[in-house]
């Protein structure tokens, strides 16, 4: 009778310690400094202190194993633990776990023995005959080395100690693998003399994969990785774990296309300022001569008279808060190119910091382009030029794609933003101009966001045969009755003072109802201070309209890998945007040549018949870029020419290509796009 009760009395200490222990995770015992055994045989790491984090804010009882990463993989299939930390996540989709948001990425890098190296890179590896390079057995990263080096020859190892102690061989070129764990690992055998470059290739996300029937729990450490990045926890992790396996060699070359960028950037800004002076002295000419004109006119029309001095009035509060907020919405962004520029030319900082300030320099940069960008189509629709190209469009595919976009912004800023469509009837394609739809509901959206500090933000959709019908409506600040008969004006926003608070060219909510009385539909605006506004969007089915619709058929995204190696002959008079466009080119190219006019590049041509590829700037000295091409294709039928140009208007690239070029890009030229331009022009015969 006695062992009975001690039998029961473990058995209840038993079931009471499970339940107790709501959760179980487990890491792999072997991968340092991530998550790993110590001397004391305790588990320690990265991935570990992240959890443990989490732990004390949500005060939930976890219970933390280890194990070799079989045996904690076939207990998670099992359904014996809950979750796995430091796992690095699938490719594809996985529908029989849930993975978290990423804890960490891990990349991928060359490490060199800088005891047999005083300069080593990339191209040192790529030009080596037979290099030898240490790694592990792995398809991609043999196929990633031969991409560079196709003569590679490979040391393959097995585990971290060999990787590294592979260095001390004079015959290795190099190694090639995980960037921290190689640094953990050199470091801990104190091999100071191992560097690694900064040139980082397969980068992949880590994080917690936990079983699908325990969504609790996987919200628990999505919540708490927001939380522990927020209040700088995580930082205090990172610097104390990661850091010091982390570190970047400082170069300045590195920075230099970032400069030759802000440089150019900076040039087309004050074009754009230039012609934007012109446009507004030209308007408030305008008004004056209507004005004295009105002044001729006899005391039957003063009435007449006034209403058309209160409107000038007007347009001068207007300009002058244009010119205001231009100045800001310019300057500002300005400021974080040239302020954080400056701080990468004469500071070291850790890699962390140069990434965030690079990305603040880009963020920057997408403002006032946005600016840019927002001033050309309001002067596309004033002159008449912009015209609907009408398709078939997927609207409810163009909603999801909004809602996914806008989704991030929202629960940043603590929102509720809600979808929904109402009785729609549609069952017929609808057929309108994709883009400009896009446009319209993209301002009005981010405009809600803008103007929306707590609350909520709902868009809703109807969707007919014979129209469709949007309403985005917010929480936010609201609109005054007398201000919302002008708040689809030009430069306008509800608050133009310098006191608003509100960052934007206030050119938003006109590009959309000029984009919507385009496509000959309707909008309007309810709104009430301090409660919010709900705007109203009609768009009518243009499926009748056949002669607008859009013939062009869409092409596959070409592989740029097969890009060949060019000669290349670049027309530029402009010193920085060739420098750009030489760094961008030069992995693809055989030899580039640069012409300084319009006449040398006609000679240049002519004297050599091997140039493959000809980039031809169209303002330059002497001859321009059209009347360069038409002298080039009197002798050269054959070579590819590429039109490149800041301006954008439509009828520039029909000029470029009735004067015999292949393609046209406007500036400022994307990487991405113009390897993708060239792959089109070259190998697909894709033109225009």
């Amino acid at each position: 009778m006695k062992k009975f009760y001690i039998a029961l009395i473990f058995f209840i200490i038993l079931i009471t310690g499970k339940l107790h222990a709501q959760h179980e995770i487990m890491f792999s015992d072997n991968y340092p400094p991530y998550n790993y055994l110590n001397n004391e045989g305790k588990l320690v790491g990265f991935n570990v202190d992240i959890l443990n984090a989490i732990k004390d804010i949500y005060k939930e009882d976890v219970f933390i194993n280890s194990g070799e990463w079989y045996t904690i993989n076939r207990a998670l299939n099992n359904n014996e633990i809950d979750a796995i930390g430091g796992i690095h996540y699938p490719g594809s989709l996985d529908p029989n776990f849930i993975y978290t948001r990423p804890a960490i990425n891990t990349s991928h890098c060359f490490l060199y023995n800088s005891n047999f190296h005083n300069k080593f890179s990339l191209e040192y590896v790529r030009t080596t005959k037979e290099p030898l390079i240490a790694m592990w057995k792995n398809d991609v990263l043999i196929r990633y080395v031969q991409s560079i080096n196709p003569s590679a020859k490979f040391l393959f190892v097995t585990n971290y100690t060999d990787f590294i102690n592979a260095l001390d061989r004079e015959d290795v070129t190099c190694i090639f693998g995980q960037r921290i764990c190689a640094m953990y690992y050199a470091k801990s055998s104190y091999k100071d003399y191992v560097k690694p470059l900064n040139h980082r290739i397969l980068e992949r996300s880590m994080g917690f994969k936990v079983s699908k029937e325990n969504p609790e729990l996987a919200a628990i450490l999505n919540n708490g990785l927001e939380v522990i990045l927020a209040n700088g926890e995580y930082q205090k992790i990172f610097d104390n774990s990661l850091a010091e396996y982390d570190e970047i060699n400082n170069n300045w070359r590195i920075y230099l296309k970032y400069i030759t960028l802000i440089g150019g950037l900076s040039l087309v800004i004050l074009i754009f300022l230039i012609i934007v002076n012109r446009v507004l002295q030209n308007r408030v000419r305008t008004k004056t001569k209507d004005l004295r004109e009105q002044l001729a006119l006899n005391s039957q029309i003063m009435e007449e008279l006034e209403e058309q001095k209160n409107k000038a009035e007007e347009s001068d509060k207007i300009k002058t808060a244009f010119l205001a907020n231009m100045s800001h919405e310019i300057r500002t962004p300005m400021n974080g190119i040239l302020g954080f520029a400056d701080l990468l030319k004469n500071t070291d900082y850790s890699s962390e910091k140069h990434s965030k300030f690079i990305s603040i320099i880009q963020q920057s940069g997408h403002r006032m382009l946005d600016t840019i960008n927002n001033i050309i189509e309001v002067s596309k629709l004033e002159s008449g030029l912009e015209k609907p190209i009408i398709k078939a469009v997927p609207i409810k595919e163009i909603i999801r794609e909004l809602r996914n976009f806008f989704h991030p912004e929202a629960t940043l800023k603590g929102l509720s933003f809600v979808f929904k469509e109402k009785d729609s009837t549609l069952n017929q394609p609808f057929y309108t101009d994709e883009y400009k739809l896009n446009s319209i509901l993209t301002n009005l959206i981010k405009n809600a966001l803008k103007f929306t500090k707590k609350g909520s933000i709902e868009v809703s959709y109807s969707l007919h045969n014979g129209y469709a019908e949007f309403w985005i409506k917010d929480t936010g600040i609201g609109i005054s009755k007398d201000k919302q008969a002008s708040i689809f004006e030009q430069f306008v926003q509800a608050d133009y003072s310098h006191t608003s608070g509100f960052e934007g060219s206030g050119l938003g909510l006109s590009i959309s109802k000029g984009y919507v009385h385009l496509l000959k539909g309707h909008i309007k605006l309810e709104s009430e201070p301090a409660k919010g506004s709900t705007f109203y969007v009609r768009i009518p089915n243009s499926i009748d309209n056949q002669q607008l619709l859009d013939k062009t058929t869409p092409t596959e995204t070409p592989d740029l890998s097969i890009l060949e190696k060019y000669n290349i002959l670049i027309a530029e008079d402009d010193e920085i945007s060739f420098v750009y466009l030489e760094n961008i080119l030069e992995n693809i190219a055989e030899q580039i040549v640069r012409a300084k006019d319009g006449r040398e590049v006609v000679e240049l041509a002519k004297q050599s018949k091997s140039i493959d590829l000809i980039f031809m700037d169209i303002k330059m000295p002497h001859l321009n870029g059209f009347e360069a091409t038409r002298e080039i294709r009197k002798f050269n039928k054959e070579v590819f020419i590429i039109a490149q140009s800041a301006f954008t208007q439509e009828n520039y690239k029909h000029k470029a290509k009735e004067a015999g070029c292949n393609a046209f890009i406007s500036k400022p030229i994307n990487q991405q796009k113009l390897l993708t331009l060239i792959s089109k022009v070259t190998t697909e015969k894709v033109y225009f």
